[in-house]
């Protein structure tokens, strides 16, 4: 692998830190807005972001994944 992959990977993986920030936060964000004022909302606003809170969350996880493997593909390279 070459410098460029090498730099190449390590923006990928700092974007992927960034878009973890990004989805926790919005997702945290809206579970508190479905916990505060419950009676303003109909079921089906809750269901809905409820729902929406839950994809945050494993799109987080999932960019969580492909980071530690990025890290792993890096931490191979360089003991080899």
């Amino acid at each position: 692998m070459n410098q460029k992959e090498l730099k190449l990977i390590k923006q990928k993986i700092e974007d992927y830190r960034r878009f973890i920030y990004v989805l926790l936060a919005t997702g945290t964000f809206l579970y508190i807005s479905v916990l505060i004022g419950q009676g303003e909302k109909t079921f089906v606003q809750l269901m809905f972001m409820s729902g929406v809170d839950v994809v945050l969350l494993l799109v987080a996880f999932y960019f969580a994944y492909r980071a530690k493997k990025l890290k792993k593909k890096i931490k191979d390279e360089l003991s080899s």
